[in-house]
């Protein structure tokens, strides 16, 4: 079991420590939590802007300031009120200044607005049989371009205990960075996104990663969560596929960023009873779209599904914590779904105990995060 020491406080939030991951514990308005987050974190953050912005994005990646500011602002713009607060909050303790804070807050996307996104990203949930009925386990993997590596040490969990609105919320994401690419609520329920069919941004919609950080916040449920994915209908930032699971079962949201369709959400049930797998291309039957090709120029999005759909068959009635780590240790060349290179970081979720194990690979292994403590 990972060890859960105490680091330090600030202004009623707290920062932990679960073996190599940091884990925040932030208390009051989201302008209150995120001036405890910028202080909490302050080291982190200025390293990570000064790895990433000033090292990776303008060093060798030939990004100007003005392009790297261009962007930021666009992804700010369109961000809910209680999320600017917490980034001007946090901008306030953090020594970056606000202009600086909103530039680290878009490192995820800079290349992503400047070329056709990667095909990346692999999720898997077991319940039922699957579990020897067992909890439900989730399995996650977050991939991205492969220097986003040099961030992967950055990982962390934010719990987020809103006064204001909202119910407590942890999000996995790099030190800094407000939006929810994955998290889990204090009513167990867990989401993750993975890129969809279509790979580019529409800048001038919402940011679909802060759109879930609110639906965490706001729902309690899947049922409740249904609706509230309908109202992305002809609003998503990207072509997106959506995991959502609590302790009962999984959903997969299929997501078209296009406006012209009339049914551009849909939510996918189980692949087989108990078994819900998902990577970067739509399946549900009803869109009449064939799988691309060819593969590989999709980040192997149909051989990482079907190696996952392989490795369920392998191990149904055995799955646990410890074998889902089995499978996302596994390679796409030697049958599983982690890229060699571009998997970041990874996540197993059991949302019934409100567990979560985090890892990165080459950065660290996986860590227990036990979120009972923090919720």
């Amino acid at each position: 079991m990972t060890d859960v020491t105490y680091v330090s406080s600030f202004e009623g939030g707290q920062r932990y420590a679960a073996g190599a991951v940091t884990v925040l514990s932030l208390h009051g308005s989201h302008y209150q939590m995120g001036r405890q987050y910028g202080m909490l974190m302050k080291y982190d953050i200025n390293s990570l802007y000064h790895s990433a912005i000033d090292g990776r994005f303008i060093g060798k990646e030939n990004f100007t300031y003005d392009r790297l500011k261009q962007i930021a602002y666009l992804v700010y713009s369109v961000y809910p009120q209680k999320f600017k607060d917490i980034i001007i909050g946090m901008s306030e303790t953090s020594g970056l200044g606000l202009e600086k804070q909103i530039i680290l807050n878009a490192i995820e996307m800079f290349p992503k607005y400047n070329q056709v996104l990667p095909a990346l990203c692999s999720g898997i949930a077991v319940w039922g049989d699957y579990t020897g009925g067992g909890p439900l386990v989730f399995g996650r993997n977050n991939d991205d371009t492969d220097y986003y590596r040099e961030f992967g040490a950055y990982t962390i969990v934010a719990v987020f205990h809103p006064t204001d609105s909202g119910q407590p919320t942890a999000i996995v994401n790099y030190a800094g960075l407000i939006y929810a690419p994955s998290g889990m609520n204090r009513d167990g329920v867990f989401l993750e996104l993975n890129s969809g069919n279509v790979e580019w941004i529409y800048p001038d919609r919402p940011l679909i990663f802060s759109t879930l950080f609110s639906f965490l916040e706001d729902y309690s449920t899947l049922s409740e969560l249904y609706p509230a994915f309908l109202s992305i209908k002809g609003d998503a930032t990207l072509s997106s596929i959506v995991n959502v699971a609590d302790d009962r079962e999984a959903f997969s949201y299929e997501i078209s960023a296009f406006v012209e369709k009339n049914d551009d959400v849909k939510r996918r049930y189980q692949d087989r009873q108990g078994l819900l797998v998902a990577t970067n291309h739509f399946v549900d039957p009803s869109w009449g779209i064939a799988p691309p090709t060819p593969d590989n120029d999709y980040s192997w999005t149909v051989k990482r599904r079907d190696n996952l759909l392989t490795l369920a068959e392998r191990y149904k009635g055995s799955f646990d914590v410890e074998r889902m780590k089995q499978v996302l240790d596994t390679k796409i060349d030697d049958g599983g779904a982690t890229q060699p290179n571009e998997t970041i970081y990874q996540i197993i979720a059991v949302p019934k105990e409100r567990l979560m194990w985090l890892q990165a690979p080459g950065n660290f292994a996986w860590q227990k995060i036990d979120l009972n403590r923090f919720f």
